[in-house]
């Protein structure tokens, strides 16, 4: 059994009464060598400041921090685990909850395997959908095997991505989490955890059990066109980070791989007629926001040296002597 001490992380916004669930089932950990680090980012509701005081008080391993203003979701995450004092640390989210294992099974996987950066359980999805439909999935834990097996994994079960809640060994994640805070809100976790899997090595343990819960009825609606301009992100993401950090005889097969989880989870419809159509449809699309993005970014570039150009000083035979070997600084420079 580990004896690791272990960092919980708990950024907050709003959590309501179901944040009491996620507490108690954290606190029950058979694991009991934790702190708990929670950060209220400066939620309206009376509620999450009641439930979060009230369990600080009664149980000493909980940090609270109530943040002054709103510093966004990702940035909130961040904030959490550069508290950790722990040797492991995991992300909690206030509306999930887990085997009472969880905690200590993921950490011996860990001390088990001293090369692995991460360590995972198996996860029930459950998702509740605009019309109230609710879906349940199940996504098992990272295979013990090469970075291939685990990318197969990924790659097949959209909601691995969950595998972030899963333990790190603090002092790796702690340097390589900031890198998350470029990608998009709703996409970040996807392309963050896949530059993850091409390099380090990932493992897992089926006897913890991770319990998510999405609900689409709280998010605001993406319209058609930021759905697939975020995909299109997300592709690129991917191809990218394949491309940079697989050895040169694995770049193309990464990148193969890349878009095959695009191509599955974003462009793959019932039959191939209509999957062909929506290819086309998505590639017309990108071209066009990639047309119009360019014609804007030229339009500004030539609004702007049109500026500068009046901002200009006009041509005199003798400059005041105020202005003789000094510089000369555009509208945009002094803005500056």
């Amino acid at each position: 059994m580990s004896d690791k001490f272990v960092s919980i992380g708990m950024p907050v916004y709003n959590g309501g009464e179901s944040m009491r669930r996620a507490l108690d089932c954290l606190l029950a950990q058979t694991h009991s060598n934790f702190e708990l680090i929670i950060s209220d980012n400066a939620s309206t509701d009376s509620v999450t400041k009641a439930i979060t005081e009230d369990y600080a008080r009664r149980d000493s391993r909980i940090r609270l921090t109530r943040q002054p203003f709103n510093q966004g979701a990702v940035p909130n995450f961040i904030w959490v685990l550069h508290e950790a004092k722990g040797d492991y640390f995991m992300w909690a989210a206030h509306d999930d909850f887990w085997s009472s294992n969880y905690v200590e099974a993921l950490a011996n996987r860990l001390d088990q395997v001293p090369d692995a950066v991460l360590s995972t359980g198996a996860a029930r999805v459950a998702t509740t959908r605009r019309n109230g439909m609710k879906e349940q999935e199940i996504v098992p834990s990272a295979p013990n095997g090469d970075r291939d097996m685990t990318l197969a994994v990924y790659i097949k079960h959209f909601m691995a991505c969950v595998w972030v809640y899963g333990l790190y060994r603090t002092a790796w994640v702690a340097k390589a989490a900031p890198e998350w805070k470029q990608y998009p809100l709703l996409s970040g976790d996807v392309i963050w955890l896949w530059g993850v899997l091409l390099q380090k090595q990932v493992v897992g343990d089926s006897a913890a059990t991770f319990f998510y819960t999405a609900d689409h009825r709280v998010r605001k609606k993406m319209t058609y066109r930021q759905t697939v301009v975020m995909w299109g992100i997300v592709g690129f993401h991917l191809t990218r980070l394949s491309w940079q950090r697989l050895p040169a005889n694995d770049r193309v097969q990464g990148v193969l791989k890349a878009w095959r989880y695009v191509y599955l989870h974003h462009l793959k419809r019932k039959n191939p007629i209509t999957t062909t159509i929506r290819i086309i449809k998505m590639a017309l699309l990108w071209c066009w926001i990639g047309i119009e993005t360019g014609f804007h970014r030229l339009m500004k570039n030539a609004g702007l040296r049109v500026v500068q150009g009046h901002n200009q000083p006009k041509e005199t035979t003798h400059l005041p002597a105020a202005s003789q070997g000094s510089t000369v600084k555009t509208g945009k420079r002094n803005a500056a």
